[in-house]
């Protein structure tokens, strides 16, 4: 749903369409016939003194877009409101071009070279000979530029998340145990649930009644849902969520992936039930189970380890040469290197960190907790090795392995990890759904 939008009703002069590129075709008898249609003209709010210039969306976009759900609904025979499917298109289209545009303040690219990293990845992760991708494309009707345009605009929404909401997201302790009790009983494997939404959007401006309208409809739209009505015909046509123009179907979530009001309704589900409609800050949703299944761990995957470690750090002062920390780490190194004292003596000497009393004694820890770049190395090292210098935002250190213990693959330390991973991506999701409404709110957004 478009909303807060600032609307300007006035018609383009010919100078601006052709100065926004739009391509007009003469007929053979002198007559201009615009063979595409300008639908809107979206431009996002200037924030800094880089100017974005304003994107057009064009019908044939929209056309292209709906394409493939029109013509599954024309094979079922199912009967659908075309235009408003052509609307969710357009919305879609719009929060695009803002991301784009947004993206493009923000000094965030995409070239050629990530796209190929990218696909080379897909390749591997599917067991496909390097540089097969393109031919597989080919065989099952994929056009590889709107693949490869595919995961540009992916790539794309990954790096603004990662500038704009993961640095504001944090996950406490008390969160990874509450997830690990929850999921901790799954003896036979991962339960998984195949989701299907309609969400129907409410603008933060709303008046009761336009509340109890929006809620009265939700209602409606459940019940013919648990009357048997297809959830691909009402979400393409009600659905205000993306999800919306692949039929409502969002794929496949495990606990923790989900906020706990969504998560707690829809894993007491059966498949195929539906839940009563849910109010969130985007509005009211409505779920329903399309498929359940049983995920077994994978126990081939590398032996996970928690490790005993002390540390002597010399910091770094934010904007300051980094140089003189590091010859003065180097020189550290040395001196346990030529054997002139032990770790822990060096850390009480020279560590500027607050373990340096204790010998630089940072005690047992597992993945996830420290910072990525001194969790790497320290896990890559052999029990009492030195570590080369590592450089963190804290400074340079010294790392040195005390023990090193293999984690039972079922215990909270081998999963804490993986279980961060989901209750975070929960949180970015819904604060990012909330910066996107930002976004739009204060967008120019003009229809045609």
């Amino acid at each position: 749903m478009i909303t807060a939008c600032f609307f300007r009703l006035r018609p383009f002069s010919l100078l601006f369409v052709v100065a926004l590129g739009v391509t007009l075709l003469f007929t053979t008898h002198g007559m201009a016939q615009t063979l595409d249609r300008i639908v809107a003209v979206v431009k996002a709010e200037n924030f800094s003194a880089k100017e974005v210039k304003a994107d057009i969306i064009t019908q044939s976009e929209i056309d292209e877009a709906i394409a493939p759900l029109l013509e599954q609904f024309r094979q079922s025979g199912e009967q659908v409101d075309v235009a408003k499917i052509e609307k969710k298109a357009r919305d879609e289209l719009i929060l695009n071009a803002l991301r784009k545009q947004k993206a493009e303040q923000l000094s965030i690219t995409v070239n050629d070279a990530d796209i190929d990293a990218l696909m080379a990845s897909v390749e591997r992760s599917n067991n496909l000979p390097s540089g097969s991708l393109p031919d597989v494309l080919r065989r099952q009707g994929i056009d590889l530029e709107k693949y490869r345009q595919g995961l540009s605009n992916k790539l794309l929404q990954s790096r603004l998340i990662n500038r704009t909401i993961r640095p504001l997201i944090t996950v406490s302790e008390e969160e990874i145990q509450s997830l690990y009790k929850a999921t901790s009983n799954q003896q036979t494997g991962v339960e998984e649930l195949r989701l299907g939404q309609i969400l129907l959007g409410v603008d933060q401006n709303a008046s009761p009644e336009q509340l109890q309208q929006t809620q009265e409809k939700s209602i409606e739209l459940a019940n013919r849902l648990k009357q048997g009505e297809s959830l691909s015909t009402l979400a393409s046509q009600f659905s205000d969520d993306p999800s919306g123009l692949n039929g409502g179907d969002m794929g496949w979530f495990k606990r923790g992936q989900l906020i706990p009001a969504i998560e707690n309704a829809v894993f007491i589900l059966e498949e195929g039930g539906v839940t009563a409609p849910l109010r969130s800050p985007q509005g009211f949703h409505i779920f329903t189970v399309i498929e359940r299944r049983i995920v077994q761990p994978n126990r081939s995957e590398n032996t996970k380890f928690k490790v005993k470690a002390r540390h002597i750090l010399i910091p770094v002062p934010q904007g300051e040469d980094d140089q003189p920390a590091l010859e003065g780490i180097l020189k550290i190194r040395q001196l346990f290197m030529d054997g002139e004292a032990s770790f822990a003596e060096l850390a009480k000497r020279y560590s500027k960190d607050g373990t340096a009393k204790s010998g630089g004694d940072l005690g047992w820890f597992s993945e996830g907790k420290m910072v990525p770049e001194f969790e790497k190395a320290a896990f890559a090292l052999p029990v009492d090795v030195i570590s080369a210098p590592v450089r963190t935002a804290f400074g340079w250190h010294l790392i040195l392995l005390d023990e090193k213990q293999a984690l039972s693959p079922d215990s909270l330390e081998a999963n804490r990890t993986e279980l961060k991973n989901r209750v975070m991506e929960s949180k970015i999701q819904m604060r990012y759904k909330q910066w996107l409404r930002d976004l739009l709110a204060r967008a120019f957004v003009e229809f045609r």
